[in-house]
């Protein structure tokens, strides 16, 4: 009997522990499902990317996303498929691009080339742009909105990133305080001469979300009367990783927030917020934004969601 009720014991013992793996189990799988749900919004869709593993700009085209990134000099990509577009004359540094139709029925690439300080046009004219504008410590054009204006020319947005220099560089014309605001300049280009007219420049008028942090704005888009910008803290070293805050904020035409932020990181999961998203651009029903990130490791992604966000119940 006491052989017995000891192996009943040993048995019993086992069905327990067995049981306790089990539940343990359980318990594990149901935090990771509703993991799973948290970090993929259902109205979020999310494109794999074939390459570049670097995404600076985005633009919608009717075969896709076109997307070039700061190593992609000489081509681009259209994703989901991959295909390559050609960049030519290649340029040094691509950060953002936009595709727009022309009066002339016809799709217009723009590409703004952060090193050589310039907007050009695939197949058209290019545009040097201002010294203030140029790269300082890692700090540069980053952003790029353009839109057929009502007389047939381009109204012509571009941004200077701002936010903290790179933390080992040594350049005097950096700010004394260790840091620069965004900066937009807005353009209109006659279609037709090539002119520009009109150029009017402003700083934005962004928050300070908390000690030691300042944003930067990475990319804009036109939004009605003013802009939509993207906007991604760093701290204050500037060179650690760490992407605090993720904002999308309508600045009217003089640099003044207008309403209130979407805070995404209050909205979306880590696994979407810890990256240096840097792309932006609406799709072509008008109705969604998409937005690329910048990752030097492998794993890109863009993702797709309604605007205003989150959707109304």
């Amino acid at each position: 009997m006491t052989s017995n009720s000891c192996n009943l014991s040993s048995s019993g013992a086992y069905w327990l522990t067995a049981l306790r793996g089990l539940t343990i189990g359980m318990v594990g799988l149901l935090v990771s499902l509703g993991a799973e749900a948290q970090t993929k919004p259902p109205e979020i869709t999310e494109i794999a990317a074939p390459e570049p593993d670097e995404i600076s700009g985005v633009a919608a085209i009717p075969e896709g996303y076109a997307v070039v990134g700061d190593k992609t000099g000489g081509h681009g990509r259209i994703w989901p498929g991959g295909a390559t577009w050609p960049i030519d004359p290649p340029l040094q540094m691509p950060e953002s691009l936009d595709v727009e139709k022309g009066q002339d029925g016809k799709l217009h690439w723009f590409i703004l080339d952060e090193r050589l300080n310039r907007l050009v046009e695939l197949e058209g004219r290019t545009i040097n742009l201002r010294k203030r504008f140029e790269e300082v410590c890692g700090r540069g054009l980053e952003g790029l909105a353009v839109r057929l204006a009502d007389d047939g020319g381009w109204d012509i947005a571009v941004l200077y990133e701002g936010g903290f220099y790179n933390f080992s560089c040594k350049d005097p014309r950096k700010d004394p305080e260790g840091f620069t605001k965004p900066r937009v300049a807005i353009m209109k280009q006659d279609l037709d001469t090539g002119l520009i007219e009109d150029a009017k420049e402003f700083d934005l008028k962004v928050e300070v979300p908390a000690q030691d942090l300042r944003f930067r704005a990475p990319d804009l888009v036109w939004d009605g009367d003013g802009l939509l910008v993207l906007l991604s803290s760093l701290d204050k070293e500037g060179n650690k990783s760490g992407f605090a805050h993720k904002w999308l904020q309508h600045f009217d035409l003089d640099g003044n927030p207008a309403g209130d932020p979407t805070k995404l990181e209050d909205r979306w999961n880590s696994n979407l917020i810890g990256k240096n998203w840097e792309a932006l651009d609406w799709t072509l029903d008008g109705r969604h934004l998409v937005m690329g990130y910048d990752s030097k490791s492998g794993g890109s992604e863009l993702v797709i969601f309604p605007w205003p966000y989150p959707p109304a119940d």
